[in-house]
């Protein structure tokens, strides 16, 4: 058992969800997008598909325009990058881009991401990506400088 945040200012039921009558156990949500659901399969699995209403409406693209992500490799540690990706953030996020930073360790790389939905916006930022990281654009996450492999 474990005692969770709880925020005064939201509704019980935004905080607590019972998706499942047939069950005692309730899904836990923390600042209203972290869920915390059982460890045992049986009952996660049977709260998972009772919060399957409310998480499909979210997954669905309502435009049609599908998310993108875009994977970066850099030589750069993330503290080398930090700096100029916050600057990319903030460039971004008006059209609803997220940057993201993920280290390698033990590899020559670090990972750098884009994500949105706005495909076109994002490939005209593939040069100036890559020259503010230092890196090159690979097609998978795990694929490194060089064609090295995580």
């Amino acid at each position: 058992m474990i005692i969770l945040p709880y925020d005064k200012s939201r509704p019980d039921g935004d905080q607590v969800l019972f998706v499942d009558e047939s069950l005692w156990v309730p899904i836990a949500v923390v600042n209203g997008n972290v869920h915390i659901l059982p460890g045992v399969p049986r009952l996660f699995e049977k709260l998972l598909e009772g919060l399957k209403p409310s998480l499909i409406p979210r997954l669905l693209d309502p435009e049609g325009k599908g998310v993108s992500r875009m994977f970066f490799a850099t030589p750069l540690a993330e503290s080398a990058v930090a700096e100029y990706l916050t600057e990319l953030q903030k460039k971004v996020g008006s059209k609803g881009i997220k940057v993201g930073s993920y280290p390698r360790w033990g590899k020559a790389w670090n990972t750098v991401t884009l994500v949105g939905r706005e495909p076109e916006y994002m490939e005209s930022l593939v040069e100036e990506v890559e020259a503010g990281v230092q890196g090159k654009r690979v097609n998978k996450e795990e694929d490194g400088l060089d064609g090295d492999k995580a």
